[in-house]
């Protein structure tokens, strides 16, 4: 796992421990086919290692969220969830009536950046977006 070792020397470098549950942690994220509540999260960690407390998932995304490694979005209704880092540009469609979250493609936010420096002259670092509406299957 190249990201593991990534997570590892990262974590080393600003002085923090590898810890066990903090690598399994990043992997139920990285392996995980949707994003995750820290609830879900701490139940699939559970599993492994039934002492850990909710406090520590949500340490451990807290730290993950400051390194650049994980995401949280927010769905409204004090609902987060927390999905790997893999793209520098990615947006979110979500639907008002189910809650399910799809990823949006970087390509289809490039309009945007581009748009944004060309006519305001904003200088676009990164560019995060969430949509909301109603999906084909709650039409």
């Amino acid at each position: 796992m190249p990201h593991c070792v990534h997570v590892r020397r990262l974590l080393r470098e600003r002085g923090y421990r590898v810890t066990p549950q903090r690598l399994m942690v990043l992997e139920i994220i990285r392996t995980a086919d949707r994003h995750l509540t820290a609830e879900e999260i701490h139940s699939a960690l559970q599993e492994r290692y039934p002492g850990v407390d909710l406090s520590t998932v949500y340490r451990t995304l807290r730290l993950f969220i400051r390194l650049g490694l994980v995401e949280q979005r927010e769905l409204g209704g004090g609902r987060r969830v927390y999905e790997w880092r893999t793209q520098p540009d990615h947006g979110h469609f979500l639907c008002e009536r189910c809650g399910r979250l799809e990823h949006l493609e970087g390509a289809l936010l490039e309009p945007l950046r581009l748009a944004l420096e060309r006519t305001r002259g904003y200088q676009v670092h990164r560019v995060e977006a969430t949509v909301l509406g109603v999906c084909p299957t709650c039409q």
